[in-house]
C-alpha cells in the first residue's frame, strides 16, 4: 500500500511534508507508511483518499481485477461478517504474524 500512496502523491506533485500536513500526521510517519514500515490506519487511509480525491475503488482498482481463490473468498466473507472491533483484532493479528515472518526472514 505504501508504494501506491507514494505513486499517487508523486503524480499530484506533493512532497511528503505537504501531504502529511494536509492529512494531519507527521512527515516521518508518512515516510514509514510509504516504505511499508508502518501500517496505514484506516482513518488515515480515508484522509489520504480525500486528499487525492479518489475513491477506495479507484485507489485499489487494479487489485479488484485479480480473482480471489476460494480460500481467500471464504476469508473475506468471514472477515466482513465480524464487528469492526473484531475486524481490527484480525488485522492486528495479521500484522503481528507478518512481522514475525519478516523477523524469521531477516535471521535467515
Amino acid at each position: 500500500m505504501g508504494q501506491r500512496i507514494r505513486r499517487y502523491r508523486l503524480e499530484r506533485h506533493l512532497t511528503q511534508t505537504q501531504l502529511a500536513r494536509q492529512i494531519g500526521i507527521q512527515q516521518s510517519d508518512l515516510s514509514r507508511m510509504e516504505q511499508g514500515e508502518y501500517r496505514v490506519p484506516l482513518d488515515t487511509l480515508f484522509k489520504i483518499l480525500r486528499a487525492f480525491e479518489v475513491s477506495f475503488g479507484e485507489f485499489f482498482g487494479d487489485l479488484a481485477q485479480d480473482r480471489l481463490t476460494e480460500r481467500e473468498s471464504v476469508l473475506l466473507q468471514s472477515f466482513r461478517s465480524l464487528s469492526p472491533k473484531a475486524q481490527q483484532e484480525v488485522l492486528d493479528f495479521l500484522e503481528f504474524k507478518a512481522a514475525r515472518a519478516r523477523e524469521r526472514d531477516d535471521e535467515s
